[in-house]
């Protein structure tokens, strides 16, 4: 567990350090209810919340890797509406997703892409 967690600072701390800065800004997530089955793509701009059901999903960055512009790293925020507990917090990965899993009993949430 703790290996994990270092693998994924030293990948952000590289990520961060070689973004491209001509994002916007814009985090582009996908969400999937497991009960259902069905899948949710949104864009949240940074620093607004989503309020997907009873889930509020913030964005305060997104980042593009320079060397190979299909990966991303963004950092979001999950809170239930209606506590004011954070679900989740930190960085996702688009495709390290083993190493930066959201866990929540009912959405899996997966970065598609940052604008």
């Amino acid at each position: 567990m703790i290996l994990k967690i270092i693998i994924i600072n030293l990948i952000c701390i590289f990520l961060s350090y070689s973004a491209n800065s001509d994002n916007q800004g814009i985090t582009i997530l996908k969400i999937i209810d497991k009960v259902s089955g069905k899948s949710y793509i949104h864009e949240i701009y940074k620093d607004k919340v989503l309020n997907f059901r009873n889930v509020n999903i913030s964005s305060s960055q997104c980042i593009v890797d320079e060397d190979n512009n299909k990966n991303y790293a963004a950092f979001i925020n999950l809170k239930e509406s209606n506590k004011d507990k954070y679900i989740f917090k930190g960085w996702i990965l688009s495709k390290k997703i083993s190493f930066s899993q959201v866990s929540h009993p009912v959405y899996s949430i997966k970065l598609i892409k940052c604008l």
